[in-house]
């Protein structure tokens, strides 16, 4: 019989800032004697944060390690040696935002020097990319890092359900491999988005709140032609009691704040059509001018077997050929 996981319930970043504290307490030298195993894996952990920082050397021993929630506003703030200052930030599902990143990273700045100072951007959820994260000089340490360190043997009742907290999370961005396309949770969703990602060599992706429910997106191809740009884009929608629906829209967007000229859209909306054996493209019901204007739907864009899973690589040719059939008509639209 499967036990109650204590993370099911406590899944608030609080929560992990906590497992976060306790772990780098286990890697303390006086706890070894407690528990040598979850010294151990404390101490890995520890390790794993260094690691990161190629140019800086892992210490061969931690002779003092002092640990402060919300110092500065900082999630966890660690001061290893009396030398090394690790600064991290805790993410679970939501991401970095109004310049946080530099405000911490720029308080500590004024105590430590530069060469010690370690800002880690700890995240076990998933999201569309790290550049802004990267750019503000922090390192990303991800779910696949902490489940790596958990792989140390241990016996711990509350570490052992984290890890499996973690596998489960694992599990479910991997399903869309294996599961009908109308049983995928949003984590699979995400999981093929990012699959996506990685074949394609290009696009992002996350949640797009709206009035009639809200959708989760992926968008790339981007051309620009003047005023004005012309993308691709795949809306996941899951309704109760209705299967999920997968379409592909030709998206206009202008490159100010303002809605699309009405007639770019109307160049567009009959432009864009199109019809073979294989593709179909077709108009909106309604074509509304706003920021962002679908000019174009498909409904067979990706590849399914018999029993409703996705095929990965014919559904990767098949938006490889559609990405030609777009080019081909920005190609015409120049001429």
């Amino acid at each position: 019989m499967k036990s109650p996981n204590l993370f099911s319930y406590a899944t608030s970043e609080l929560s992990q800032d906590a497992i976060i504290c306790w772990l780098l307490e286990w890697a303390k030298s006086e706890n070894k004697e407690v528990d040598n195993a979850l010294h151990i894996v404390g101490v890995s952990f520890l390790n794993s944060l260094f690691e990161k920082f190629g140019s800086k050397e892992t210490p061969s021993s931690y002779h003092d390690i002092k640990i402060y929630k919300q110092y500065k506003n900082i999630d966890v703030f660690c001061v290893v040696n009396d030398e090394y200052a690790l600064i991290i930030e805790d993410k679970t599902n939501t991401k970095n935002h109004s310049k946080q990143l530099e405000k911490y990273l720029s308080e500590i700045k004024k105590e430590y020097a530069e060469n010690k100072i370690l800002p880690i951007y700890f995240k076990t959820g998933d999201q569309s990319n790290y550049a802004s994260v990267s750019d503000k000089g922090y390192k990303v340490y991800l779910r696949k890092d902490f489940l790596s360190v958990l792989e140390l043997p241990f016996k711990n009742d509350i570490l052992n359900d984290y890890k499996l907290h973690l596998q489960k999370i694992e599990q479910n961005i991997s399903s869309y491999k294996t599961k009908n396309v109308d049983e995928w949770s949003s984590y699979a969703v995400k999981g093929f988005y990012m699959a996506l990602q990685n074949e394609l060599q290009d696009g992002n992706w996350d949640y797009v709140p709206n009035a009639s429910g809200g959708f989760w997106g992926f968008w790339w191809n981007n051309n620009q032609l003047d005023s004005h740009r012309i993308y691709m884009q795949i809306d996941a929608t899951k309704k109760k009691n209705v299967s999920r629906k997968m379409e592909l829209k030709f998206k206009v967007t202008s490159d100010t704040k303002e809605k699309v000229d009405k007639n770019i859209i109307n160049v567009w909306k009959h432009h864009i059509k199109y019809n073979s054996d294989e593709y179909t493209i077709k108009k909106p019901r309604v074509i509304r001018a706003g920021r962002w204007t679908t000019v174009g739907i498909m409904d067979n864009f990706l590849v399914f077997d018999k029993e409703n899973k996705i095929n990965m690589y014919e559904s990767i040719r098949s938006l490889r050929s559609i990405e030609k059939i777009l080019q081909q008509k920005i190609t015409n639209m120049k001429e």
